[in-house]
């Protein structure tokens, strides 16, 4: 077990009894019995661009200083704290922080690669501009745990990737708009962009509701559970917004506009907005257990042609045949089937349906 004497600030390095210099990481891992982690670049608030080599006793300052001499499989390790830097990705380089939001990078940052990047408890931010710039032509799958992507005045993600098997996976995290406009969207994706991105448990929310919080056009379809959208969705071109569990909330203007021939479905959705029509356009959409938490009713006849919003087909509901209750001992509403003859109670009435 060790024994620590004296610890240097800020360093994250502790002196033993035995006057060794021993890593924070090492001391860790020493006691838990696991292998030190390899492939790991490492950048703190104390360290240095010039003299670091990257080690956890010599770190880099600056995340991009680290993504620049990173191989592709290597992880950058952040210590948390506050970074003011615009991060060009690399593929195969990640960036992960021991504590969930404990690093913030703030700048306009650029998604343009061909490859896997997986970010890891980081919130990346920016002042003015886009916050990330989800860019190119390459196969590209970025993908957000535990993070949060927000912007003060600009787009959070800014999506003009035109390749269509492209992808932004995004779990367990954020995204804000701090001020919210024509301009300043959580999510925009240009008419010629491509692409998918799956948000699971992730809430998109906007400082005004009533401005539109994710501008889907192109062909990028966004399938969105378990969480919220704070603000209005509206669709063009080809794509497609699929929601489950999600609390979709405006103040007085349609939750959702579309005009995209791709058709959106949501299911096990609540709607809180006064805007009649609640949904509206010209596009296509389909809808399962869609709950109004306020006065907001239906979408506009000119949804799917002019006949509206389609419902899905429901699960046929199948009925084992049993033996019948005895009298008096049936429920009123119930159905039941011998094998035969289906059966329903009114009161204390049993009728044959068929």
């Amino acid at each position: 077990m060790h024994n620590i004497e004296t610890m240097e600030p800020l360093s994250g390095r502790f002196v033993n009894e035995a006057g060794e210099l021993v890593n924070l990481i090492d001391l860790f891992t020493g006691l838990s019995g696991a292998v030190k982690p390899t492939n790991y670049i490492y950048v703190g608030k104390n360290g240095n661009d010039s003299t670091g080599d990257g080690s956890a006793n010599l770190p880099y300052l600056t995340v991009q200083a680290a993504i620049t001499v990173a191989a592709s499989g290597t992880t950058i390790f952040i210590w948390p704290g506050s970074y003011s830097e615009s991060l060009t990705l690399k593929a195969g380089v990640n960036l992960t922080s021991p504590v969930k939001f404990g690093v913030t990078i703030t700048g306009n940052h650029t998604a343009n690669f061909t490859g896997t990047i997986v970010c890891d408890n980081i919130t990346l931010t920016s002042t003015t501009g886009s916050t990330i710039a989800f860019s190119g032509t390459g196969v590209q799958n970025l993908q957000f745990l535990g993070c949060s992507v927000n912007a003060t005045a600009g787009d959070a993600i800014n999506w003009t990737n035109t390749n269509a098997t492209s992808k932004i996976y995004f779990e367990d995290g954020t995204c804000n708009v701090a001020t919210s406009g024509a301009s300043a969207r959580c999510l925009y994706s240009a008419s010629t962009a491509k692409g998918s991105m799956i948000a699971n448990r992730v809430s998109f929310r906007l400082d005004n509701p009533n401005n539109v919080c994710l501008a889907l056009n192109g062909a990028v379809s966004l399938t969105h559970t378990s969480d919220q959208v704070y603000g209005q969705i509206t669709l063009a071109d080809t794509s497609t917004y699929i929601g489950s569990l999600v609390a979709l909330t405006t103040t007085s203007i349609p939750v959702i506009v579309t005009n995209s021939s791709g058709v959106s479905v949501l299911s096990s959705v609540t709607i809180t907005t006064t805007a009649s029509p609640a949904i509206t356009g010209a596009g296509g959409l389909a809808f399962v257990a869609i709950e109004y938490l306020s006065t907001g009713v239906g979408a506009a006849t000119t949804i799917n042609g002019g006949y509206g919003a389609s419902p899905l087909t429901m699960a046929p509901i199948r009925i084992r045949a049993s033996t019948l209750l005895p009298a008096g001992a049936v429920s009123a509403g119930t159905f039941e089937f011998d094998g035969t003859h289906l059966y329903f109670t009114i009161g204390t009435t049993r009728s044959v349906i068929i």
